[in-house]
């Protein structure tokens, strides 16, 4: 079966060649795998990687709401940051009161059960 793709010039090629190949279920397997990553078929992949080529890996989808908690963490930081900084400049001991070590506990806490659900979303 012929097939009509673009080439990288974005000229129309025929691809009427066949390489065959045989190898394991198990490296077939993975090879399949690690062309999904990149939201590629296995024969684009396989001609990109003998080619030299560069492949562009595709950022997994994370949930929303974990996009959204990283958010408001990282305005947090920035609040705390900020504070630290213009305490220091005042000449004021920047030393982190009662409630900014609470804070920035909780932050910590937070972050660690977000690293943890993203490594449990990317290892699926």
């Amino acid at each position: 079966m012929k097939k009509l793709k673009e080439n990288s010039n974005g000229k129309k090629e025929i691809k009427a060649a066949r390489i065959h190949i045989r190898t394991t279920t198990t490296k077939k397997e993975l090879l399949q795998a690690k062309a999904k990553d990149f939201q590629m078929s296995l024969s684009d992949f396989l001609i990109a990687a003998g080619l030299g080529l560069r492949t562009k890996q595709v950022t997994p989808e994370i949930n929303k709401s974990i996009y959204v908690e990283l958010c408001r963490q990282g305005n947090n930081l920035n609040q705390l940051t900020r504070l630290q900084n213009t305490l220091a400049a005042s000449g004021k001991d920047p030393e982190l009161d009662l409630d900014d070590r609470k804070t920035l506990k909780e932050l910590r806490t937070l972050l660690e059960k977000i690293l943890t659900k993203l490594e449990g979303a990317t290892a699926n």
